[in-house]
């Protein structure tokens, strides 16, 4: 007989295989079980839409292969001749152009419609990853097949916008410099090397793989839905021959009044201003132009993952509700990201982009809209006036509240960041440094001495992937006296004395594994990584009393540190308070069993 603990363990994992399996025989990548829905609802005929022009985008596509030339003498010159030379060649590029720009256009319109009509309800929660993925690779197609015309245009927008990933060996934790575990995998670069080869430029090796992962995007897919299909037995494409018609028809027209464009000869001597993706990607570097290239960078990783967790988070809120008008947290979401993405498109189109003063207005608008859907969620909650359903209401609640928590966490660093104007990851190894700092031995002194060695004021300028010895040695103390190098033998000689908390760090490998395999103590780590001297450079601009100039200046007066906050980032500030309190506020107003008591029966007199 089993004992109890096993018997608990293999209950858990058949709840979770279930849980699993529930959802996995849920899955729709085109629509398939909304079949009924799509005869009366244009909407539910999305998926099958997607499905229909992809097909005829890989159709044309395998036609302009035929003259299509992927090289950089060959490829603008073979856009031209099948623009102007080959029969219907400008009709057939235009429809596979349009036809790659309805494809996005479908899977977008897709989305939103599952997030509105709560179609990742009961048990369809991975539909939206499918989606999501669905997008991604219709964009992602896009981008690959945009290069291939080797105009000016797309050259220089491919340029730019492939040189993002070399940015996360910036990120915290898995980027070069702050996880020694992982520094040789060298992501971003490694990431663009892949996707650009030739050491990250647009060459002729940049146009074959773009020209192969391009096929791939499509090829690819295909064989794995004909597989879903023919394993399932669906039907591919339900819709009937007419609107398969009016569909194509629809392409043709758009392909004949408004041929597809081809610019002028790319050209890698004149760089074009300004520099604009295909529309899908406008808004994406819109936000470039506000951020930070690091932020921009985790942001564009960041968004598709809120993507895929917001299904679960909306149903731990709500459950089974599937009616809009009682899901307000979701439709604001959604509102706000479609918003965004317009207005941001729009803005870049029309040049309009000012990184002092238009940030404080979109974080404004974004962390409040969602402020706006959780109050309003938990003030339906609060009107429920069933005992068992406000107990339900309560778990919903607690999960708005750690929503509204996380947006306190992030306006704190925010706060500290904007004083100080220090990126995320000096900012979490100052903090860290404060927990612990404790444990080191006369850490004072040896904040003063890495102060000495290493000026605040140079701190922007020095390279991210080098240790504080190395950086001490080759920049500093050639320029300074023998103090500077009495100063490093102290600090050397306090990172050999050990402490209460070395188990932390001591087993972990150093940047010069041959000289340095291993960290000596906590105080090694935290000198050694620099991390003891963003806390003396966080120390410094949050003390007025230092008066460090700032490395910006803004309209040609220098800032003195801490900053001010700009006046309305304090709205989603506080906002996030103010809704983490009512949110949980209403977790204890439906925990409180306060249920209106019924007034009791007449007693019935008894008859004898």
């Amino acid at each position: 007989m089993p004992s109890t603990a096993q018997a608990g363990v293999m209950g858990s994992i058949t709840k979770v295989s279930d849980w699993l399996k529930t959802r996995f025989s849920n899955i729709d990548i085109f629509d398939e079980h909304y079949q009924n829905e799509a005869k009366t609802n244009p909407f539910y005929a999305l998926g099958q839409i997607f499905y229909l022009v992809w097909f005829i985008v890989m159709l044309t596509g395998l036609v302009l292969i035929m003259w299509y030339i992927p090289t950089k003498a060959g490829a603008f010159d073979s856009i031209l001749k099948i623009q102007h030379q080959i029969p219907f060649g400008g009709l057939i590029r235009g429809m596979h152009k349009y036809g790659a720009d309805a494809m996005i256009i479908a899977a977008t319109m897709r989305m939103f419609r599952m997030f509105l009509c709560a179609d990742y309800k009961p048990g369809k929660e991975f539909n939206i990853a499918i989606g999501l993925i669905t997008i991604l690779l219709s964009l992602y197609s896009g981008l690959t097949g945009y290069l291939l015309i080797w105009n000016q245009r797309a050259f220089w927008a491919t340029k730019v916008f492939a040189t993002f990933p070399t940015y996360m060996d910036q990120f915290p934790v898995m980027g070069d410099f702050y996880q020694p575990l992982v520094k040789s995998l060298h992501m971003g670069w490694n990431t663009a090397e892949f996707l650009l080869g030739a050491g990250g430029a647009i060459t002729q090796e940049t146009i074959t793989r773009f020209f192969s992962i391009h096929l791939a995007f499509s090829l690819i897919p295909l064989i794995f839905v004909e597989l879903y299909f023919y394993k399932n037995s669906y039907l591919r494409m339900p819709i009937n021959w007419t609107k398969r018609l009016i569909i194509t028809g629809m392409l043709v027209a758009v392909a004949v009044i408004l041929p597809a464009a081809i610019g002028a000869r790319s050209n890698p001597d004149v760089t074009p201003l300004p520099i604009l993706s295909d529309w899908y990607f406008l808004g994406l570097y819109q936000m470039y132009k506000y951020l930070e290239p690091v932020v921009a960078t985790e942001i564009t990783i960041l968004i598709p993952l809120t993507v895929i967790l917001l299904p679960f988070i909306e149903c731990a809120i709500t459950g089974p509700e599937k009616e809009l008008g009682k899901r307000p947290f979701i439709f604001m979401v959604a509102l706000m990201g479609g918003i965004n993405w317009i207005m941001f498109s729009f803005l870049i189109i029309f040049n309009i982009a000012n990184i002092h003063n238009d940030p404080p207005y979109w974080r404004d608008f974004l962390w409040l809209m969602c402020d706006i859907g959780i109050i309003w969620q938990c003030c339906l909650f609060l009107t429920a006036a069933d005992l068992k359903q406000r107990l339900k209401h309560a778990s919903g609640a607690m999960v708005m509240g750690v929503l509204g928590a996380v947006q306190t966490l992030v306006a704190v660093i925010y706060y500290f960041m904007a004083k100080t104007e220090l990126a995320m990851d000096p900012m979490m190894h100052q903090f860290a440094y404060q927990l612990v700092s404790w444990a080191i031995p006369d850490h004072g002194r040896l904040e003063d001495l890495c102060r000495k060695l290493m000026p605040v004021t140079q701190y922007t300028s020095l390279p991210y992937n080098m240790d504080f010895q190395d950086i001490v040695k080759t920049m500093f103390l050639p320029k300074g006296g023998p103090e500077l190098k009495q100063a490093l033998e102290q600090v050397n000689a306090a990172c050999q004395q050990h402490t209460a908390l070395d188990w932390l760090v001591t087993w972990m490998p150093t940047f010069t594994p041959a000289t340095h395999p291993h960290y000596l103590s906590l105080t090694d780590f935290m000198v050694t990584n620099r991390w003891m001297h963003d806390y003396v450079m966080f120390a410094d601009r949050m003390n007025p009393a230092t008066q460090l100039p700032s490395p910006n200046s803004l309209n040609g007066v220098t800032l003195n540190y801490p900053l001010p906050i700009p006046t309305l980032d304090w709205g989603w500030m506080v906002g996030g308070v103010v809704t983490m309190l009512f949110a949980f506020g209403t977790v204890y107003w439906c925990r409180r069993g306060d249920e209106p008591q019924q007034a009791p029966a007449a007693a019935v007199p008894q008859t004898t």
